[in-house]
């Protein structure tokens, strides 16, 4: 007679599923105890131009690109070679149409005393943006602000639908980095100092 041992293993636990979603609130709360760094998204606009807008008591030219930009804290690196990164843009983002049309960014990482750049770049009306500050452009690039010490100059490739947002894949045409400053943080609605 032959005996046979058979090994018997329990079935794994099926998981059970959530009793609902979390609400955009919940997930918004859960999703900021997440500390990140901070950044402005800028890029290039031309359509107020053509509206004819007075600047300084005359006409702005037309055809005449604007920078715009926009604070952004969905932000990561994608691939070392080639240089390629990812932003998360909201649809109703007012750079939204600007970045899609130019097809041309960059990511300026703010530094830890630049809470009120990125509240002005969130919050105040696009064109007042860039008044308050300096900034500049390499030939074809995209606007940089002098007061980032990081600046990543990016050609768009890829744009994906991602829910309420898209998600935009750069990749790097240029560089700048001052590695000096403390970077920018922000955590549960707040900018909290690196060690605090």
């Amino acid at each position: 007679m032959i005996e046979t041992t058979v090994s018997l293993r329990p079935e794994p636990a099926s998981p059970t599923a959530p009793a609902r979603a979390p609400t955009p609130a919940e997930w918004r709360q859960a999703m900021g105890c997440f500390p990140t760094g901070v950044t402005i998204v800028t890029t290039w606009d031309d359509v107020g131009d053509a509206l004819g807008a007075d600047v300084e008591g005359g006409a702005r030219p037309l055809g005449r690109p604007e920078p715009v930009g926009s604070t952004i804290n969905a932000f990561c690196s994608v691939s070392l070679d080639p240089p390629l990164l990812l932003i998360c843009l909201d649809l109703n983002n007012p750079i939204r149409r600007a970045l899609e049309r130019t097809r041309v960014f960059g990511v300026n990482i703010l530094c830890s005393d630049s809470h009120g750049m990125a509240m002005r770049f969130a919050t105040d009306p696009l064109t007042d943006r860039f008044t308050a500050f300096d900034w500049g452009h390499a030939e074809g690039g995209a606007p940089q602000l002098k007061a980032a010490p990081v600046f990543v100059d990016c050609q768009v490739q890829d744009i994906h639908t991602a829910g309420d947002h898209l998600v935009i894949i750069g990749r790097g045409v240029g560089a700048h980095v001052d590695p000096a400053p403390t970077p920018l943080l922000y955590h549960r609605g707040a900018f909290p100092k690196l060690g605090a």
